[in-house]
C-alpha cells in the first residue's frame, strides 16, 4: 500500500520510514483531530454564548449605572445627616452649657444670699 507522502520525503527519508510515520501522523492526527460538524455544532454554540454573554455584559453596566446613582444619593443622604447630626451636637453643647451656667449663677446667688 503506498503512503502519500511528498517525494523529496521519501528521497531524504527513504520508503521504509515514510510508511512508518505517515500512518502514525494520521493516527495523531484523527485522535486529536474535530470532525467538520462537531467544529460547526461547537461554533454555533459559541456563537450563542457570544450573544448571551453581550447580554450580560450590557446588563452589567446598566447595573453598575444604577450603583453609582443609587450610591450618589446615599452619599448625599449621609451628607445631610451629618450635617444634621453637627447641628443637633452643637445644640446639646450650647444647651449644656448654658444650663451649667445659669445653676454656677444660681449657686452664687445661694451663697451670698445666706
Amino acid at each position: 500500500m503506498a503512503v502519500p507522502a511528498p517525494e523529496s520525503i521519501r528521497r531524504a527519508w527513504g520508503d521504509e520510514i515514510v510508511a512508518d510515520f505517515v500512518p502514525w501522523v494520521v493516527q495523531i492526527v484523527e485522535e486529536k483531530a474535530v470532525p467538520r460538524d462537531e467544529y460547526r455544532t461547537v461554533l454555533s454554540r459559541l456563537d450563542v454564548l457570544e450573544h448571551d454573554v453581550a447580554d450580560i455584559k450590557e446588563e452589567l453596566r446598566e447595573l453598575r449605572g444604577d450603583l453609582r446613582e443609587l450610591r450618589r444619593e446615599m452619599n448625599e443622604r449621609f451628607d445631610q445627616m451629618y450635617e444634621r447630626m453637627l447641628v443637633q451636637s452643637r445644640w446639646l453643647i450650647g444647651s449644656l452649657a448654658l444650663i451649667g451656667t445659669v445653676v454656677s449663677i444660681l449657686l452664687a446667688i445661694g451663697q451670698f444670699v445666706k
